[in-house]
């Protein structure tokens, strides 16, 4: 396991290096998961990575998210639960529709295309896929060809958008604290990161036993985003740290694309190249529906609304400059709903 997760990160710091040199946004998450997904789908074998790993890489997201709450952010949560209903009934609504079209076109049966289609995470749709006695590896190949369009095509889209907006002198990314700069640029300080990641590991294990979506990251965002409301003076993880992890998760994430998923692509290849295609519009669309009637800066509006997972939209904020507390509040919030709902929906549709 230990030999895998050094893989990992030797391979995707390789492909982070060859994607910031050809000046990709997103690089250290895409790149990594790219670059892993090329070596899998070559038939090469990983170690099963242990939950308490995966888990504790959320929690150091987790802590990333909530060293950066304020008291005055409180009133602005409350303010995310109606655009986040509406924004996961809508995503459900599209995701219906998009999972019966490519039973039309397809011989992929409806419950393998419903649950393919859902946003709700790849690992989580693949189990629940295997639950049901569903075609897990059709469910995967359109999780991961989801999560890899929208990773690669949406920091191109926000930095150009971005770049568009600037030359008119509009606002178009989440103003940074000051002080976060700076400690950005100050000396790391060992006993603050060890010290936050314990509280925030408090949180993310317990709320990740008590088997809730993602809970390492909710429960150490909970946890330490509570007590930097209070006044508790935890500084802000390093960049090596942030951008490490960027690293380990892309390039597992890669790790799923198996021989196996290849075969099923070539077969499904243009079905869910139009897929990729319309998941990432129809994000585009409600982002910026958000930038105009809500008057949020762009970047976090295209990438709250985008239909990849909490952890990886959550990451390409922070590397995009946009708000990765509205970010991981929004998807985390969808992801909940979804889960909540989408298999009793399913469930009901198939029969």
């Amino acid at each position: 396991m230990l030999l895998t997760l050094l893989l990992i990160f030797i391979l995707g710091f390789i492909g982070y290096r060859v994607f910031a040199f050809l000046h990709i946004p997103g690089g250290a998450v895409t790149g990594a998961l790219v670059t892993l997904a090329i070596i899998t789908s070559q038939g090469v074998e990983w170690a099963e990575m242990p939950t308490y790993v995966t888990t504790f890489f959320q929690v150091i997201i987790g802590v990333m998210i909530g060293c950066r709450f304020k008291k005055e952010q409180l009133s602005t949560m409350k303010s995310l639960l109606l655009p986040g209903v509406l924004s996961s009934i809508w995503m459900i609504v599209i995701s219906l529709g998009v999972g019966y079209l490519l039973t039309k076109f397809t011989r992929v049966d409806l419950g393998t295309a419903l649950y393919g289609s859902v946003p709700g995470g790849l690992f989580e749709m693949g189990l629940i896929a295997l639950t049901f006695n569903l075609s897990v590896p059709v469910v995967t190949l359109l999780q991961f060809v989801r999560i890899l369009s929208i990773s690669i095509s949406l920091p191109f889209i926000v930095t150009k958008c971005n770049n568009n907006l600037a030359k008119e002198g509009t606002e178009c990314q989440f103003t940074a604290d000051v002080n976060s700069t700076q400690q950005k640029n100050s000396k790391t300080d060992f006993p603050n990161i060890l010290f936050a990641l314990f509280l925030g590991g408090i949180g993310g294990y317990t709320v990740n036993y008590l088997g809730l979506p993602v809970g390492g990251l909710l429960g150490a965002m909970i946890v330490i985003g509570f007590l930097k409301s209070v006044g508790v003076p935890l500084k802000e993880l390093p960049q090596w740290l942030i951008i490490g992890t960027q690293i380990v998760l892309g390039g597992y994430l890669g790790t799923t694309f198996t021989p196996e998923m290849v075969s099923t692509l070539q077969s499904l290849l243009i079905p869910v190249v139009f897929f990729s295609i319309f998941v990432v519009l129809n994000g585009i669309l409600v982002g910026f529906l958000f930038y105009w009637f809500l008057k949020w800066d762009l970047a976090t509006s295209l990438l709250a609304t985008a239909a990849g997972g909490v952890t990886l939209m959550t990451l390409t904020a922070m590397e995009v400059n946009a708000d990765p507390v509205r970010v991981s509040i929004l998807h985390s919030l969808r992801l909940v709903i979804i889960l909540l709902t989408m298999p009793t929906l399913i469930a009901f549709i198939i029969g």
